[in-house]
């Protein structure tokens, strides 16, 4: 019975540490896209011009084309900013 009920407690926790890590701060920014080159997309802000990374997991994809202005929502993690998607305008 002891070790049923440790077990149990054991699983509870695991189910647990979910819900106590961080999520990740989703961000916005609008921005004119100056080109994509593999996983990296630059775009020019009103501060100036800036990198991201995208994947296959990026939503909207296809809107990034040179020239077009998008509204991006993005996370950062390690100093990098990862697309999360990209929205026209």
């Amino acid at each position: 019975m002891k070790i049923a009920k440790r077990l149990g407690i054991v699983l509870l926790v695991l189910m647990l540490i979910p819900a106590f890590a961080p999520a990740q701060d989703v961000q916005e920014m609008e921005v004119t896209i100056v080109g994509r080159e593999g996983d990296d997309l630059k775009v020019k802000t009103r501060e100036g011009e800036e990198t991201l990374k995208v994947s296959e997991k990026t939503k909207g994809l296809e809107n990034a084309t040179a020239g077009t202005e998008v509204t991006i929502k993005y996370t950062e993690k390690e100093g990098e900013k990862g697309a999360r998607e990209i929205a026209p305008r």
